[in-house]
């Protein structure tokens, strides 16, 4: 079967695994859902004035997370560690079903940009889709892309906060064993400046269920592609900026 086919627009029937009877606490969620894209960070800002660890779990298909709130910002609900986009998508919708209204998401990326350097922020305007899950929530030609008012009010925050990023084009694959050089040197023609796994399907899943959603990238590695040395995840190297791109999205959500 096609991917023109994965996606069928006039199918409007009930979903046979429904996101809404996966949770069995079944409570109602703020209407601001923060989502990390690593595991074991969201304990490090459990503060009084920060997060607290709700005594519910968020249970969706293929897992479930750690509910995070904020006495602050009543608005703002927190999870982290659904790695890959059918497990994000399926962490995502579930919220959705429970009272999510937008989506605001802090993830990870390989510097597919030669230029980039670990730590360094990412803003993405549009997501190449190298991954599945995106083609059963909208067309193969359609933009997997932030909504428009969200990276505006974004853009102007990270500014305002006067933190150096580059906006642009990203790509998220569902293959990590196969980001060959040469698929990467593919990407660097085409102006692509990182890559994940998630985000191009989260941009897709929102679309499709008009929840508006917007993220944000930090580099945690570099790639040598000269086949010299050997790739490696410089996770402590941008745990700093990580810890600094999460509390601006948290200031962002107070917003909205």
């Amino acid at each position: 079967m096609s991917r023109e086919k994965w996606f069928n627009p006039e199918d409007k029937s009930q979903c046979v695994i429904r996101p809404d009877l996966q949770d069995k606490t079944a409570s109602h969620l703020p209407p601001n859902l923060l989502v990390i894209f690593s595991q074991n960070f969201l304990k490090n800002f459990i503060t009084p004035n920060m997060l607290y660890q709700d005594s519910d779990l968020l249970q969706f298909f293929g897992g479930e997370s750690i509910l995070y709130k904020s006495d602050s910002n009543r608005n703002l609900v927190a999870i982290e560690g659904t790695i890959s986009a059918p497990i994000g998508v399926s962490a995502i919708q579930t919220a959705v079903s429970r009272g999510v209204k937008r989506v605001f998401v802090l993830g990870l990326c390989g510097a597919v940009d030669s230029s980039l350097n670990v730590g360094d922020f990412i803003l993405p305007t549009l997501c190449e889709r190298e991954e599945g899950t995106s083609f059963h929530y909208i067309p193969p030609n359609a933009a997997a892309s932030p909504n428009y008012e969200m990276l505006q009010s974004l853009t102007k925050h990270l500014e305002k906060h006067n933190l150096p990023y580059r906006a642009g084009k990203t790509v998220s694959t569902d293959a990590p064993y196969r980001q060959t050089i040469e698929t990467e040197l593919t990407w660097r023609k085409d102006g692509i400046l990182g890559v994940d796994m998630e985000m191009s399907a989260v941009f897709a899943l929102c679309k499709y269920l008009t929840i508006p959603s917007v993220g944000l990238f930090v580099v945690s590695d570099t790639h040598d592609l000269t086949e010299k040395t050997d790739w490696e995840w410089n996770k402590k190297l941008f745990e700093k900026n990580f810890d600094k791109a999460f509390t601006l999205l948290m200031q962002l959500t107070t917003h909205f």
